[in-house]
């Protein structure tokens, strides 16, 4: 009797050890399903220290912020612009995409860019945001407007730029919209050809030179008149 209880204990602790060891692998399961892959650090530019997002824009735009004075923000300011460029340009592009594709969507007004030491959350008011996005949006739905487009492209650009405190040194659209500008050469050419065409098959043009040009032949052969001595 001691013998079968001791053999029932033993087969008792060997399910207990094999259902715990399920136990914990199905866990293991769940919790890598909900908590999904790991997502390798991000390290952030410690040159601007606690400015990130709407701070960094109100320390740029002259808001005083405490832990930051005037002289400090003016030499952090080289090192912000080439985040508020590249925002700038993923907005165009981004509605430069969307318009090719015949989708529009609501831009975010937030967005994290590289640098040099890690990178930097950018933050921009959301009417400049909706302004870039459809100019870009636009230039890829009516490319014949490119010259509208390329004005309001300059002009959202220079006010983030004056806002900032920012020097810009050439237009945005010199490089994101050069596409357009051998496009009006070739324009011009094709209307003055076609005006030429015009001009040329006109039959009124036609019957005008026509006569000219028989006029002179008239008077090349005509002869001289002769004056009669007195």
């Amino acid at each position: 009797m001691s013998n079968f209880f001791q053999l029932f204990v033993a087969w008792g602790v060997l399910l207990l050890v094999v259902l715990s060891f399920y136990l914990i692998d199905k866990i293991n399961v769940i919790y890598r399903k909900y908590t999904g892959p790991e997502i390798p650090k991000t390290y952030n530019d410690g040159l601007f220290a606690d400015l990130t997002g709407k701070a960094l824009w109100d320390a740029m735009s002259g808001i005083p912020t405490p832990g930051y004075p005037a002289d400090l923000v003016d030499k952090l300011r080289p090192h912000y612009e080439p985040v508020i460029r590249q925002h700038i340009e993923h907005v165009f592009m981004q509605g430069r995409q969307d318009g090719a594709k015949g989708t529009p969507n609501v831009p975010s007004n937030v967005g994290t860019f590289p640098t040099p030491r890690g990178s930097l959350e950018s933050w921009l008011p959301m009417h400049h945001v909706s302004s870039l996005y459809q100019v870009g949006f636009d230039d890829a739905q009516h490319p014949e407007q490119w010259l509208v487009n390329q004005q309001t492209l300059d002009q959202v650009v220079a006010m983030l730029y004056a806002r900032t405190g920012l020097i810009l040194s050439e237009p945005y659209s010199s490089h994101l919209m050069e596409r357009k500008l051998p496009e009006l050469g070739d324009e011009l050419s094709n209307e003055g050809a076609q005006a030429e065409t015009a001009q040329a098959s006109d039959p009124a043009v036609l019957t005008h030179e026509t006569q000219t040009a028989t006029l002179e032949a008239e008077s090349s052969l005509s002869p001289p008149s002769q004056q009669v001595p007195a």
